[in-house]
Formats: structure tokens, C-alpha cells, sequence
């Protein structure tokens, strides 16, 4: 069996990703690095609030733009709990990234989407 630690990035503060922040911390083999957002202060909010819940040993970092977050180098996989609509792109984006992806449910809004994606 791998020691090998998953690093997370969370692409959005929607509702949803906190119980998936507490989904990875409770792998025992995974991390939230980062969580992007739009607003650098609505993902640090958001890091800010399930840290008390849920806290890592060492504190995600916030980013203000969803793209910042596919560059950086500390993200194994990004989980993407955008709406429906606006997934494809980022699911795209974060694949051409390098990035192994995790989206919510419907992952597309078409077969030829999710095909695409």
C-alpha cells in the first residue's frame, strides 16, 4: 500500500465542498492544499470555517481565480462542485491541467458533454 498523500484542491466554496473537505480529511491519505474561488476573501472564509470543523494540520491556502488554482504544482486533484452548467469547462480545464477530477452529480448537462469532458 502507497504513503502516498492525495493534495486536493476544492474549485468553488459551494455548500457542498464542505462535506467533501471532511470526506478527504477523513481518508487519512489526503489533503486540501487550496480552495479557489472568484473572491480570494470568500475562499479564505470558507477555509476559515471548515478549519474549525475539520482542520487540517496545516491550513489550506486560498486563491482568487479558478485558473491560479489549476497552476499550482501542490494539486494532485480537484474536486469541482460548480453548477451544472459551468462544469464542463472546468472539468476540461483541469484535465488539459493535469489534474485528476472529481465533479458532482449530474457531471454534465448532455451525454455529448460528458463525452467531451
Amino acid at each position: 500500500m502507497s504513503n502516498k498523500i492525495c493534495r486536493w484542491g476544492i474549485l468553488s466554496t459551494a455548500n457542498i465542498a464542505r462535506k467533501n473537505w471532511l470526506a478527504i480529511r477523513n481518508t487519512g491519505n489526503a489533503v486540501v492544499t487550496v480552495v479557489g474561488s472568484r473572491n480570494a476573501d470568500k475562499s479564505q472564509q470558507f477555509i476559515n470555517e471548515c478549519q474549525a470543523s475539520a482542520p487540517f494540520a496545516t491550513a489550506p491556502q486560498s486563491c482568487g481565480s479558478y485558473d491560479e488554482l489549476l497552476k499550482r504544482s501542490d494539486v494532485d486533484a480537484v474536486y469541482i462542485p460548480l453548477p451544472t452548467g459551468i462544469r464542463k469547462e472546468w472539468v476540461i480545464r483541469a484535465a488539459n491541467a493535469g489534474k485528476h477530477v472529481l465533479c458532482e452529480k449530474p457531471v454534465g448537462v448532455s451525454a455529448a458533454d460528458v463525452a467531451e469532458m
